[in-house]
């Protein structure tokens, strides 16, 4: 207790920081909410990023996966397609096979589709190459009787090797042409005026003569 009558009050001698504390104790507070705030934009713009570079790299892989829309392969096989042959009742359907790839092929079969000449539908029949194996510049023959009053037309529609399991890829061009018929020496020379042939009593099988193929 002082003289002057005053009340001596212990804490007033204290200094009072409290207010300054609190004020620099805020502006870390701020700083580190701002700093945090910082990393966490950084944060998602790296991620959407990553997401965005994944996502591309993975449709990238599915177009490289997916096949083109047509695969054009070089021909290992030239196929001459004959003009068929008239004998009798019959068709004689025949070509050549050869082999222009440097490779050997092996259990070879050629698919064809025939038209009835009645009703226009198609079939497919398989017929084998002789010899069934063909070195690289080799030739093969095929060869198939039809009765020409129920065919109309025959066109190769793929070559086949058992030993490989799939098709082989090919070109195709025409082949012989039907020899005409030759009179014996001597024998007398008649002049026949041509008439139109009905109909549907051609056959057709070579490249140079299409047939539509429902």
């Amino acid at each position: 207790m002082r003289s002057d009558g005053k009340i001596n009050d212990p804490t007033s001698a204290i200094p009072l920081f409290e207010g300054k504390g609190e004020a620099a104790s805020s502006k870390w507070v701020k700083f580190g909410a701002i700093i945090c705030s910082l990393a966490v934009a950084i944060a998602l713009i790296i991620g959407y990023r990553f997401l965005r570079t994944r996502h591309l790299e993975q449709v990238r892989a599915t177009q490289k996966i997916e096949p083109s829309e047509k695969i054009i392969l070089p021909p290992e096989v030239q196929i001459y397609e004959d003009e068929a042959r008239l004998k009798g009742s019959e068709a004689i359907i025949t070509g050549t096979i050869h082999n222009i790839s440097e490779k050997r092929l092996e259990e070879l079969s050629l698919e064809l589709e025939l038209k009835r000449r009645a009703s226009q539908v198609t079939e497919r029949r398989k017929i084998n190459i002789e010899p069934g194996a063909l070195e690289p510049g080799e030739q093969g023959r095929y060869s198939l009787r039809l009765s020409s009053s129920e065919w109309s037309g025959a066109r190769v529609l793929s070559l086949n090797s058992a030993r490989r399991n799939e098709t082989i890829a090919f070109k195709s061009a025409v082949g012989a042409h039907r020899q005409p018929e030759r009179l014996p020496q001597g024998a007398l020379k008649v002049v026949v005026v041509p008439r139109p042939r009905p109909k549907g009593e051609e056959f057709i099988n070579t490249p140079d003569n299409p047939t539509r193929i429902p």
